[in-house]
């Protein structure tokens, strides 16, 4: 993201477990990537405020950052396949609402989110942002997750719907099709506004690379 933004743009990367933000640091450094990304040491909600994360830890003693959760996601069917840590760690941290932290951006091309079914509450807190840049979205859904929080798969759908954004998904030939709530697994999914589709054209028309 950095090398495609190139100097005259900026990433900004929300982190908020300490060490996975002091590993971020440490990479952004060695490869050079600090003069145009910043990052927050903080996690993105709806609203600002402290919670805690559960983070489970491995039989090293180390901790599974990628596996990080804060839902109901330990005493529910599907724990073996989703928690799969008997230990676990308890971090309190910061979380902060997007639109809050960038009001005055000037331009908004793409958001990339994958926290584990609380994408929705970080969208909440994008909405003014996501409403005015018209940002292409990638998000993970996961039904499992989402149901650790109260939450369904069109909820998320209904929320892109409210701004006219469609619902996409790469095929196995590595086209944007179109998707619905009705075809939705646990994946990564891409949402388009139409005002973008000319910006994305090579994307439905041609192989990914």
């Amino acid at each position: 993201m950095s090398r495609a933004v190139g100097s005259a743009g900026h990433v900004y990367a929300f982190e908020p477990i300490p060490f996975t933000a002091r590993t971020f640091r440490k990479v952004a450094k060695r490869l050079g990537f600090t003069r145009n990304v910043r990052l927050f040491e903080a996690g993105c909600g709806e609203k600002a405020e402290e919670i805690e994360f559960t983070v489970p830890v491995m039989d090293s003693g180390a901790i599974s950052a990628g596996l990080v959760h804060m839902g109901r996601n330990d005493a529910r069917p599907g724990k073996e396949i989703h928690a799969r840590f008997d230990k676990t760690k308890t971090i309190r941290a910061q979380v902060v609402a997007i639109d809050e932290v960038l009001p005055d951006i000037e331009r908004l091309t793409l958001l990339k989110c994958d926290i584990e079914g609380a994408d929705l509450f970080a969208m909440r807190g994008a909405a003014r942002t996501i409403e005015r840049h018209k940002p292409v979205v990638v998000i993970e859904i996961t039904a499992w997750f989402l149901e650790g929080f109260g939450l369904k798969v069109s909820d998320v759908t209904d929320f892109f719907d409210a701004f006219g954004y469609g619902c996409y998904h790469f095929d196995d030939d590595g086209r944007l099709t179109p998707a619905s709530k009705d075809t939705i697994v646990e994946d990564n999914w891409v949402f388009v506004h139409p005002d973008r589709h000319d910006r994305l054209a090579p994307a439905f028309a041609t192989r990914k690379d």
